[in-house]
């Protein structure tokens, strides 16, 4: 067994090839959910859990229903390797699932390869969060490797859905298993962080997804008196809604990036099939990411609001449909243990000093949060998830390991 901590370093330092080899194995394996066109995630899963159980003590699937995936459901591994006092665990919880690689054409190698220029490794899901993954595995194999036992359990769960809305992971896991995790645990998040891997994050922004649909009247496109192009009236819905969330949620807060509640339209569903036709249908989408000083309640209040009046004066119809919530909850204390190791850790390895930071987009966190779990949401992120050439950079990835490993062995 290994004590001194430099030592343990310099063993995760060694670690290149077996990053580099586990990214070539799962990269290609697809983990889409349903609602992305993919048949949920147990192909990946089968071999992470051959590749987990090498190196953890305990290891078990829980299960969360789904009969439009061909397995009939969703699989979320929970893997634990025991400490010395097993009262409490620091966790590592990460996401299995992607999102589809989009158009091909923007990609300079394919996204289904794990392919390494030099210190940089390219593919879908490679930061977002096959960096999670990759991290958390390794950690347990220095530890197991060196034969090290923790003065805590270090425990690692791959999760499904987080892509979605996490109904078939995280949320599952914790509602099906509601001690597993406890507020005396240590939970680090490996999905969110900044090019230098100093960000910490204590708290997201509540989320609002809103799909709009305006009725007009179908005609022809050389008759437009015979119409009402519902395609025009919903995009000057769009505009006038736009206009209206920002006047009225313009608050700023210098924890979040952006310090700024954002309010974007996003998707447009296809109306008619040809040129010559007026649409008598139009359905655009709004993605809202709001600072946790307003209720989501008001800024639904003002959309629905602003259409009635809008259509009202212009002789429409329309329809307001949530698609997603997910209200804001209490940020993570700045004093917890979790920030404070990762702020240690971070020194120790990077030489930095940390920044405590909010965020727009939603992850696991959330919901650890709402129970009352302290979460640090962190990782060393160049931001290129969901984008062509997702990458993450070799380096970044074992400094990770080494800040995680620093921050399980050493008190705060």
């Amino acid at each position: 067994m290994v004590n001194d901590l430099n030592e343990v370093l310099k063993y995760a330092d060694n670690q290149r090839e077996f990053v580099i080899t586990l990214y070539r194995e799962f990269i290609p394996i697809k983990a889409l959910a349903p609602e992305n066109g993919g048949d949920g995630e147990w192909d990946r899963a089968n071999y992470l859990l051959n590749v987990v159980r090498k190196y953890f003590d305990e290891v078990k699937v829980i299960e969360a229903s789904d009969n439009r995936v061909s397995r009939g459901s969703r699989p979320n591994i929970v893997a634990l390797i025991k400490g010395l006092d097993m009262s409490r665990t620091y966790w590592v919880i990460a996401h299995m699932d992607t999102v589809p690689e989009g158009d091909r054409s923007l990609w300079s190698y394919d996204p289904f390869k794990a392919t390494v220029v030099s210190d940089t490794i390219y593919g879908r899901g490679v930061e977002d969060d096959g960096q999670g993954i990759v991290m958390g595995i390794t950690v347990g194999k220095v530890l197991r490797e060196l034969g090290i036992k923790p003065p805590i359990n270090y425990g690692l769960i791959l999760a499904s859905d987080e892509e979605v809305n996490s109904k078939y992971g995280i949320r599952y896991v914790i509602d099906k298993e509601p001690n597993l995790i406890t507020g005396r645990d240590l939970v680090v998040v490996p999905d969110a962080g900044n090019a230098d891997g100093t960000m910490i994050e204590i708290a997201e922004k509540g989320i609002l997804w809103v799909k709009v649909t305006v009725y007009g009247k179908q005609a022809h496109a050389s008759l437009p008196e015979l119409g009402l192009n519902a395609y025009r009236l919903g995009s000057e819905l769009t505009l006038e809604i736009d206009r209206k969330l920002h006047e009225t949620f313009n608050h700023e807060d210098a924890l979040f990036i952006p310090p700024k509640s954002t309010f974007e339209p996003t998707k447009v569903e296809p109306n008619v099939g040809n040129v010559n036709t007026i649409p008598g249908r139009h359905v655009f989408y709004i993605d809202c990411r709001i600072l946790p000083k307003y209720n989501i309640d008001d800024v639904l209040k003002i959309i629905k609001d602003t259409a009635s009046n809008y259509c009202s004066s212009h002789g429409c119809r329309v329809d307001i449909e949530v698609i997603s919530r997910d209200d804001p909850v209490q940020p993570t204390s700045a004093d917890s243990e979790i920030v404070r190791r990762l702020s240690k850790a971070i020194r120790v390895v990077r030489g930095l000093e940390p920044r405590l930071m909010g965020i727009g987009g939603g992850t696991y966190a959330r919901y650890l949060r709402a129970r009352g779990i302290p979460v640090a949401v962190w990782m060393t992120s160049k931001e290129t998830a969901h984008a062509p050439d997702e990458h993450v950079l070799l380096t970044d990835v074992i400094n990770d390991i080494k800040t995680v490993v620093v921050s399980l062995l050493t008190e705060p």
